[in-house]
């Protein structure tokens, strides 16, 4: 089977929704959990106690978090023993793995190549000593995910644009279903991209995930806090990175971890800082939302395909698509009046 077949196969039925489930809609089968996948607390450098964090999450309408320390997972047993609920709330484990690349080009001497292992209970260390190796990035990725999923979890792909660290050429081996940030809260973040005092541009987070997703990699976005501010004290303060300004909403018939995780390795799951789907549905023929309507707020839905190119844009809650079999891909970017946005999967679309 060539590759470009192989990876559209698996891109409909890792998306479920693609062309195979009718509707995206909450139903008695299938519901949607509100979910974070990164956050820190004082077992890295984090403010605050996992008790804390875990429960800002589940007073705040979240219906699962992963806690992601630095070289530390956190056991997270007690923590649903004391603030799960059955179908309500659940504390899940992980890591960040802090990886560091030297290179002498980069203005600081050091790139950051950070990964999530989502769903762990063993600390999976990075290479080299004090985290820090002269290998390439590509090569830290390929061991650092492998070593995720030996240990039976997701990868994730962190903050590629923090101190401008990561660039596509380093991306392109990226194995499928990986999960990359597209959408990260941390306010040191460089998510929307820039050039430097020469001209020389670094693209958004985004245009990466399109620049993947035209080579034909199967990635999926997430949007998250990495949270590390949750003192009440600190609320107002913008320069902290607080908890719940972007996250996931994940289809899955019960709030499990291996259901949340299974929805997460097959990209069953959208990201948004503010803008909340009722029903998705995509067929060979077209691709329809349902936005939740929010006061007085109007939405707008850009329909991307290869290259980043926007392919139709159309405005209210009810945007269609109608595929043409030439976009190579379909993912849909929904912003309203306040500038809150939702981003779909991508659909890969064969002829």
């Amino acid at each position: 089977m060539g590759r470009m077949r192989r990876i559209k196969q698996i891109a409909l039925c890792a998306a479920a929704f693609a062309f195979g489930s009718p509707s995206f809609a909450q139903t008695a089968a299938l519901r949607w959990y509100r979910g974070n996948t990164h956050a820190h607390t004082l077992n890295s450098d984090g403010d605050s106690p996992p008790d804390v964090v875990a429960r800002w999450y589940r007073q705040n309408g979240y219906h699962f978090t992963f806690i992601t320390d630095h070289e530390y997972i956190t056991d997270v047993g007690p923590l649903n023993e004391l603030l799960g609920r059955a179908g309500r709330f659940l504390l899940m484990s992980g890591q960040e793995i802090t990886q560091l690349v030297r290179d002498s080009t980069h203005p600081q001497g050091i790139r950051q190549a950070h990964v999530n292992a989502l769903g762990t209970t063993r600390v999976i260390m990075p290479m080299g000593e004090r985290n820090t190796t002269t290998e390439s990035i590509a090569t830290t990725y390929a061991r650092n995910i492998a070593e995720v999923r030996g240990a039976g979890g997701i990868a994730q792909v962190n903050h590629p644009n923090w101190h401008w660290s990561v660039r596509l050429e380093d991306m392109l081996a990226l194995p499928d279903s990986v999960l990359l940030e597209v959408a990260n809260a941390h306010t040191g973040v460089n998510n929307a991209g820039g050039a430097d005092e020469q001209g020389r541009w670094a693209p958004s987070t985004e245009a990466l995930w399109d620049s993947l997703l035209t080579r034909g990699k199967v990635v999926f976005m997430i949007a998250d806090d990495d949270s590390h501010s949750f003192r009440p004290e600190n609320a107002e303060n913008a320069d902290l990175t607080r908890p719940g300004r972007a996250w996931i909403w994940v289809r899955a018939d019960t709030l499990t971890h291996a259901a949340i995780v299974g929805a997460l390795r097959s990209g069953d799951f959208y990201g948004s800082t503010g803008v909340t789907l009722r029903d998705y549905r995509a067929a060979a023929t077209s691709v329809q939302l349902e936005i939740a309507p929010a006061g007085d707020r109007r939405f707008t839905t850009e329909f991307i395909g290869r290259g980043g190119r926007v392919l139709a844009t159309v405005p209210g809650n009810s945007p269609r698509y109608a595929i043409t079999g030439n976009e190579g891909y379909v993912r849909a970017r929904i912003t309203d009046s306040q500038g809150r946005k939702a981003w779909t999967q991508p659909v890969f679309v064969r002829r």
